[in-house]
Formats: structure tokens, C-alpha cells, sequence
């Protein structure tokens, strides 16, 4: 009987401790202390914390504490005041088990929270405190051993915030990108399981969301795999991510399956933070795994609108710049589906750009952005079934590109255009000063409009099958500055085909009268083409330049200053019909490419007239005849007639020697616009003609 009475007495103690020990708890003012936290605060990081609002413990079993209307000081060069202020944060935990040393906080809440982060223009940001800075520069030191004396991990069941507001403005970039948490929320049931997270946000005033699970608290400290499987919504797009990083603490094993769809671009601008284009419907997946010093993305699937884009592409951010490395393949790409508008027809109606600075040479001075090759490295393989970039389709395209140290090889680009094929290959050297450039392009059988329009030309010639050589190196800064010291040949043929009459009566003048027999309201019908130009420190000089037609044929030569774009040439009509013979005038084009001038050249008139009149009547030694003998027709009235892709004037100029590859060109940037007919027309064309 005494031992009962003395666990009853023993059990009413504790009572009266116990209750003693909370009504003293909630006697005590814990308001008093908050001079005490804040002094705590201004010795550890130099800043102060001011607690306007009451500081809170409710006593129980899950004792919880809360503080209201917090501010904490910003740095001294800070854009505001504050560098966070809270309206209330509280924490609940469990008593019990901190008798075994468990700490398990049940919950965690902040609300109403304005927190900024901000850098000055050195890039410091406010977070690094006056002592924490200074071991910023100290090296890091080594993690704790495993099992040493880090105590036990505590258990957080839920983070919760609510109107939570986190702005960060770059002193560098002076951008500032803002999230507003609506709700956010991370809860487990215990370290060992996995987290759920529900994400409610704006993004620089763009509403976002998130949902889904990452693996428990206890694997991520432990650098366990750690599972991921999220879907977010923001900006019109889907974005879903699953997976495993296999070493969390150091981002490496990552193997996880990526996508993301949605209707535009544009949509996503506002989260971006600058200005995408309006193209789309778009949806892109991919299999991202790290790689030595990067991510590789295996089974890349992108497409945008109708074109579609598969393969492989990795980038290594481990060494001086990114380097990257892709395999490409495509079914169809459509330029317009990247947001490439179709350039207006391009022909000799049409006026070409005004060069860069507004004065009037058609080669532009701007800076090429030849810079940018020294941004990043990359090797990319690309095949394509179809390539469009209106008016051109390229079939069966092949493009191989390297760009390393600042030099960019396109080793290969081929492709079939218009019935024939296009074979380019390029070199920049970025590396010396002035950058130098080299260029070569081989097209077999191309019809002439759609070649001429591919590289942005007018097409002043059309219909026929032309046969284009280019070989051409330089070096400079811009366009005008290539030009002016380019070295190199030029070599184009085209058989029975058209000419453009508004480019021909800007062009030939009365000579154009001469041409037109036979030909329609917009063209006239050419038997052929030849042209061939040497071009050595910037003068193009003409070895063959001929245009056969039903009523005539005409013989240039001459030469083109590139680096003044000044023009001297001269055109020798022969009239293959009496009744045209008066209308056989030499003329001279002088000017410029911007604005050429076409005269009479009085001298050759006479012997001109004289020879050919004794052509067309059948006369011995003709200048007439013994052309039209060489271009490979007949004298007289009867057309001269083409034989093979370049026709009648393949035996004035010999034909190519080589086969062309199968090639495409670049797409074309600089597009002529719309306009009344000008002089500045011909400079287009003869640009075309000399094969640039």
C-alpha cells in the first residue's frame, strides 16, 4: 500500500511540475527576446533584423513558434531598403521525440514574404554577408566523412508558402526576373518517402504551374538516386520531366525523359524574358544524360509547324567556350516554319536592297557577324529528304559543317534543285585579320530563274538549264570589303531559255529590239548564254560574254572594278535578219552597278552595220556567220540551236570540266522587295551574270 501511495504521489508531482513548468511557459513574455534575436542577427551577418509583430510559442505536444512582421536589412548598395520582409512565419514540431534526439518539424509556413536578390555591377550578390564573403574567397573545404558526429537528419513533413514574392535583378545585365508563389508546397510523410510538390506561380507576371514528385529528403543527403517526375504548364506549353539522377549532390548520372509541346513561341516570350517568334504549333522530345564536361540529348524528335527534325546533339561546356556536336535528319524543313517569310518573286522588276549607310553602292559595308564564330565550336551533320526556302526546294540535301578555333568549314552542302544539282563548299578563317573567305559552287542542269533566285538574284534569265562555276576567295569585314580585293573566275552557261524584256530595254536600249523577235510581253526567247569573268585583287574581267538570240547575236567584253562597283563594258550586236540590220548598234555600259549607263558607240557603228548585212546575205567572212559558225548554229535567219544543258554557246566557252556534287546552297537572306523598275536592276543581273 505505501508503494502505491508513493507512485501516486510521485505521478501528482510531475503533474504540478509539469503544469507548473507550461503556466510558467505562458507567463513568460517571449517578446522580450526579440532585441536579443535581433543582435544575434547584426553579429552574424552585419545587417539588422527588425521584428515589428509578436514573437509566438504555443506550448503542446507539437509546440509551435511564429513571428510576425519581420525585416531584414538589404546591403548597403542595395536598390531598396529591405532585403526581406515577412508578414508571418511559423514552425510546428513534435515534442516526444526530441527526448531520443529526433527533430521532426511538422510543418513550416511563410507567408506574405518579399524576398530580393540582387547583384551590383562587380556581380556580388546581397546574400554574401561581411564574414560569409570573405570565405567565399577561401577554397572550400572538404565534406564531413561519413557518420562523423553530423548528428541526426531532421524530418520536414511540409514546407508551405503563400504569396511569397522572390525578384532578382541582375547589376550586371540589368534584368530583373520576378516569381510570385502563389502556393507552393512540399510535403512527405517521413525522410524516407518522396516529396510531393504543387507549384502555384507567375513568372515575371505569366501565370506557371507544377505538379509531381522527386525522391525522399534522407536520399538526396545521402546522394542516392534520386527519382523526378514532374509536368509543369507556363507560357502555353507542357513540359513534363522523368527520371533519375544518380548522384544528386553532384548532377551527374542524370537519365531523364524530356518534353515539351505547345501552340507558338511567342507565348513562352514573356517567361523567357525576350522576344520569340510567332511560329508554331512546336513539340520537342528528348532523352538528356550527361556527358564529360556536358548533356547529350539521344533521340531528339523537334517538330514546328510541317517540318520535322530528328537525331542526336550534345554540348560540352567543359572547356574554353560550349562546343557542340549534333546529327541531324529531317523529312522536310520548311524555312516559313522557323519563321522565314517567302521573299516577294524575285526578277528584274523588282529593285534590289538599298545598301547598308544609304549610299547607294549595291555591295553593303556592314560588319558580317563574323565574331560569332568565336562564341562556340560545333560540328553538325544534317540530311534532309526536302528543304524549302521559297522560291527554291532542295531534294536530297547534305550538309557538313565545322566550326572550331574561330574557323568555319562547310566541307559539304549538296542537294538536287529544279532538275539539276548544286554542290557549294566554304571556308571562314576567323582567326586572322581581315577574316578570309572562300568559296566554291558547281550547279549541273539548274534551271536559270530558280538558280539566280536561290542566291537572291533577279531572275532575269529563266527557262533554260544553266550550268554556274564559282571559285572565289577574299577577305575583309563586310560584302564591299570582300569584293573589293576578291580573286577567282566565274563561269556561266545557259541553253535555250528567256530573258526578261524590262531588264533587256533598261540593259541593251535599242539593242533590245534586236532580241524581242519571237519573244512574249514579259520575255524573249535566248538560244543561249555564255559568260566567263577572271577576277584578280577586285577587277572582273570579261573572257566570254554572249546572249544568242533569233534576231541577234551579241558579243560582250569588258570589265567590273568590285571594290568601286564602276562598269566598262562593251556589247557588239550582229543582226542575223536585213530587215534588223539598222538596229545593230555597239554600245557602251558605263556607271556604276547601282546605276549603269548604256551609249551608242559611234565608232563600231559603221563596220558593225557593214558586217552584218553581209552576214545575213550569205558574204564570205562575216563577222556573223563566223560567230553564229562558232557558237554552233546557222547564219542567216534560222535560230542558232542548243546542244546539251548550256546549248549553241557551249563551243565559245568550254564547258565545265567538272561534275557537280550534289549540293544545296545556303538560304538566301538578302531578297530583293517589290518597286518600280530602275536602272539599279541591272546591276542585280549583272552581279547574276558574273556568277556572285
Amino acid at each position: 500500500m505505501r508503494l502505491k501511495h508513493v507512485l501516486f504521489g510521485l505521478a501528482g508531482l510531475v503533474v504540478v511540475v509539469v503544469g507548473g513548468a507550461v503556466v510558467a511557459i505562458y507567463s513568460v513574455d517571449f517578446n522580450q527576446y526579440r532585441a536579443t534575436v535581433a543582435d544575434q542577427v547584426k553579429q552574424a551577418t552585419g545587417r539588422d533584423l527588425k521584428i515589428a509583430g509578436d514573437l509566438k510559442v504555443g506550448i503542446s505536444l507539437t509546440p509551435t513558434v511564429a513571428v510576425d512582421d519581420v525585416t531584414f536589412a538589404n546591403a548597403a548598395w542595395g536598390s531598396r531598403p529591405a532585403m526581406a520582409t515577412v508578414k508571418r512565419f511559423e514552425a510546428e514540431m513534435e515534442l516526444l521525440p526530441l527526448i531520443t534526439g529526433d527533430i521532426r518539424v511538422k510543418r513550416v509556413v511563410l507567408k506574405g514574404a518579399d524576398i530580393l536578390l540582387e547583384t551590383d555591377a562587380k556581380g556580388i550578390g546581397n546574400w554574401v554577408f561581411g564574414q560569409a564573403a570573405a570565405a567565399t574567397q577561401q577554397p572550400a573545404q572538404p565534406a564531413p566523412a561519413a557518420g562523423g558526429g553530423g548528428g541526426k537528419l531532421p524530418v520536414v513533413n511540409e514546407i508551405a508558402f503563400e504569396d511569397v514574392t522572390l525578384t532578382y535583378k541582375d547589376g550586371v545585365t540589368k534584368k530583373t526576373q520576378t516569381l510570385a508563389l502563389q502556393k507552393f508546397s512540399a510535403a512527405s510523410a517521413d525522410a524516407t518517402s518522396p516529396i510531393t510538390l504543387a507549384i502555384v506561380a507567375n513568372l515575371n507576371g505569366n501565370p506557371l504551374s507544377a505538379t509531381g514528385t522527386v525522391g525522399a529528403l534522407s536520399g538526396i543527403v545521402a546522394n542516392e538516386p534520386l527519382p523526378i517526375d514532374l509536368k509543369a504548364q507556363g507560357g502555353g506549353a507542357t513540359i513534363a520531366a522523368k527520371g533519375t539522377i544518380a548522384q544528386p549532390a553532384s548532377g551527374k548520372g542524370v537519365a531523364i525523359a524530356l518534353s515539351a509541346e505547345g501552340s507558338s513561341l511567342a507565348d513562352l516570350a514573356p517567361l523567357a524574358g525576350s522576344p520569340l517568334p510567332a511560329i508554331g504549333p512546336y513539340s520537342l522530345s528528348g532523352n538528356l544524360s550527361d556527358v564529360a564536361g556536358g548533356y547529350n540529348i539521344a533521340g531528339l524528335q523537334l517538330k514546328m509547324g510541317g517540318s520535322d527534325i530528328a537525331g542526336d546533339a550534345s554540348i560540352a561546356m567543359g572547356g574554353a567556350k560550349p562546343k557542340i556536336a549534333a546529327t541531324l535528319s529531317s523529312s522536310l524543313v520548311d524555312a516559313k516554319d522557323f519563321g522565314l517569310k517567302p521573299a516577294p518573286p524575285a526578277d528584274a522588276t523588282a529593285a534590289p536592297a538599298a545598301a547598308s549607310g544609304g549610299d547607294g553602292r549595291v555591295f553593303p559595308d556592314t560588319p558580317l557577324p563574323f565574331d560569332l564564330l568565336n562564341a562556340v565550336d560545333a560540328k553538325i551533320a544534317f540530311t534532309g529528304q526536302k528543304v524549302i526556302r521559297e522560291p527554291a526546294t532542295l531534294d536530297g540535301v547534305a550538309a557538313d559543317v565545322d566550326l572550331a578555333g574561330g574557323k568555319l568549314a562547310i566541307t559539304k552542302l549538296d542537294a538536287g534543285i529544279s532538275g539539276g544539282r548544286l554542290g557549294i563548299s566554304a571556308f571562314v578563317d576567323g582567326g586572322v585579320t581581315p577574316f578570309a573567305v572562300t568559296l566554291k559552287l558547281i550547279s549541273r542542269g539548274v534551271e536559270a530563274g530558280t538558280l539566280m533566285q536561290t542566291f537572291g538574284l533577279s531572275a532575269v534569265l529563266s527557262g533554260g538549264k544553266a550550268d554556274l562555276d564559282v571559285d572565289v576567295k577574299g577577305q575583309g569585314r563586310s560584302v564591299r570589303q570582300i569584293m573589293a580585293g576578291l580573286n577567282g573566275s566565274t563561269d556561266l552557261q545557259m541553253g535555250a531559255g528567256k530573258i526578261n524584256n524590262r531588264f533587256a530595254k533598261i540593259m541593251l536600249s535599242d539593242l533590245f529590239k534586236l532580241i524581242s523577235t519571237g519573244g512574249s510581253g514579259d520575255s524573249s526567247n535566248l538560244n543561249c548564254v555564255a559568260s566567263k569573268f577572271d577576277i584578280a585583287n577586285g577587277l572582273a574581267t570579261s573572257k566570254l560574254l554572249v546572249v544568242d538570240t533569233n534576231g541577234a547575236t551579241i558579243v560582250g567584253s569588258g570589265r567590273v572594278m568590285l571594290d568601286s562597283e564602276k562598269l566598262d563594258m562593251h556589247l557588239d550586236p550582229s543582226a542575223k535578219q536585213t530587215n534588223l540590220v539598222n538596229l545593230a548598234i555597239p554600245v557602251k555600259v558605263g556607271g556604276t552597278l547601282a546605276n549603269p549607263n548604256v551609249l551608242p558607240d559611234p565608232a563600231g557603228l559603221a563596220k558593225s552595220a557593214t558586217g552584218a548585212l553581209s552576214g545575213v546575205t550569205g558574204g564570205g567572212g562575216n563577222p556573223a556567220g563566223a560567230l553564229t559558225g562558232l557558237l554552233g548554229g546557222k547564219a542567216g535567219g534560222d535560230a542558232a540551236q542548243p546542244s546539251g544543258s548550256a546549248g549553241g554557246c557551249g563551243a565559245a566557252a568550254a564547258a565545265p570540266s567538272a561534275t557537280a556534287q550534289p549540293a544545296a546552297p545556303a538560304s538566301p537572306t538578302d531578297q530583293p522587295a517589290a518597286g518600280t523598275p530602275k536602272k539599279k536592276d541591272v546591276g542585280k543581273a549583272l552581279k547574276g551574270l558574273l556568277g556572285n
